[in-house]
């Protein structure tokens, strides 16, 4: 998928659709609806969602299965000029893995405190201070198609999301 670059706020949309899209997909196999999908130079290079219960593995984040799979599609370690763009607002893991592979940006929908109300079980500290004293510090833009995301949790919450738990 192709964006033109002078369309920020409607590629932003267009690329957050593709991790809703995801996100719909992990609550389907049974997990919690967060999905994400990494882009670079207006393509998008993977896309994801949590793989925590269908894997067993509690790192399965989609935020990390997808740099993951973006450095396995890319054989490199690092991820210069690409932006994540996940459903929900990353917890401090995953903006860890973030910035560990050098992701420039990240776009998200519903706020890491939308996903605690529902959970109860998130580490709510922020990027800002979590990278606080680095001047490289990753962009975040949060927001975007936030009710569709905070409709997407309150489903799984209810259970009437597909395979839940």
């Amino acid at each position: 998928m192709k964006v033109a670059a002078d369309s920020v706020p409607a590629s932003r949309e267009q690329f957050m659709r593709v991790a809703l899209k995801m996100a719909e997909r992990g609550m389907a196999a049974g997990g919690p609806p967060v999905g994400a999908c990494i882009v670079r130079a207006g393509d998008v290079l993977t896309s994801s969602h949590n793989q925590v219960v269908s894997d067993l593995d509690i790192t399965a984040h989609a935020e990390v299965v997808a740099i993951r799979q973006a450095c396995a599609e890319l054989r490199a370690l690092a991820l210069t000029g690409c932006t994540l763009y996940v459903s929900v607002e990353p917890c401090p893991m995953c903006l860890s893995a973030c910035h560990y592979a050098g992701i420039d940006a990240i776009v998200y929908g519903a706020s890491l405190s939308d996903m605690q109300a529902v959970t109860g079980t998130e580490l709510c500290v922020s990027a800002e201070q979590l990278f606080a004293g680095h001047a490289d510090a990753i962009r975040l833009h949060g927001g975007v198609l936030a009710e569709e995301s905070r409709t997407l949790l309150a489903a799984w919450r209810t259970g009437r999301g597909a395979g839940r738990p």
